[in-house]
């Protein structure tokens, strides 16, 4: 069976969910905007980067979301004696178009800091200059490991995340017309709010949908809110469809 009639919520911000829709869209799913989160720009971060970016040596997005906050900053920064990283290759393709610098980035199939910290062209001397660039309360792995390495690490929080408004009206109605089949979530943040504005009376749905996820850690989020379908993809939305598509046509 294909994903043809297939409703699948699109998680992500409403700024960010049209290429994974339309992805779906070309494999015959009818995708369902469903930002259960908004992110709001941090005018204070913002006003604030030209001159984190002056003092740094490397600079390092952890979101495509991140990224795209930046860039009028870095549009107008003295790029030639900065060094760029990212977690996924995405990201870095967004960064290098921005900015024509090479990137650095995981080269396998893992997009994390983790990833990112094993990467042989990711050399962080003692004593350089680390401005990583993310949302209030990003994770701290990448921060402190680069610390322990004697890194000196600023953080440029850009923006925040605050609830979204997903449309539980057309939720409920996809529900009742059995087509809500899969939910693509690309971040843990993303999975617990999905939960907690569905609240109890729609738990029982949500846990019984497919979940798309790019990476182990969110799909151990959605297994412990309840969700028993969840396929582990590459990080990027032509994967995460496939992933959908693959499950479907093993299934009776």
């Amino acid at each position: 069976m294909s994903l043809s009639g297939r409703t699948v919520l699109v998680t992500r911000p409403a700024g960010l969910a049209a290429p994974l829709a339309a992805r779906l869209e070309s494999a015959g799913a009818t995708p369902l905007a469903f930002p259960v989160i908004e992110l709001k720009p941090d005018a204070a971060a913002l006003e604030a980067l030209p001159r984190s970016l002056a003092c740094a040596d490397w600079v390092i997005p952890v979101s495509p979301s991140a990224i795209d906050f930046a860039a009028d900053a870095l549009g107008s920064a003295k790029l030639e004696k900065l060094r760029f990283a990212c977690v996924g290759a995405a990201s870095a393709r967004r960064l290098a178009a921005l900015t024509g610098k090479a990137i650095v980035h995981p080269a396998g199939e893992t997009s994390d800091s983790a990833a990112l910290l094993a990467e042989p062209g990711f050399c962080v001397r003692p004593g350089q200059r680390v401005l990583i660039l993310r949302g209030h309360g990003g994770r701290p792995e990448l921060a402190d490991a680069l610390t322990v390495l004697g890194a000196s690490v600023s953080l440029a929080e850009l923006y925040r995340r605050v609830d979204g408004a997903p449309d539980w009206a057309a939720f409920d109605a996809a529900v009742d017309a059995g087509t809500l089949a899969a939910a693509l979530v690309t971040s843990g943040e993303i999975a617990e709010r999905l939960f907690q504005l569905a609240g109890p009376a729609r738990a029982e749905p949500l846990q019984s949908l497919l979940y798309g996820v790019p990476h182990p850690r969110i799909a151990e989020r959605l297994a412990a809110l309840g969700a028993r379908h969840i396929v582990t993809t590459r990080a990027c939305d032509d994967a995460l469809v496939e992933g959908l598509q693959n499950w479907f046509s093993h299934q009776p």
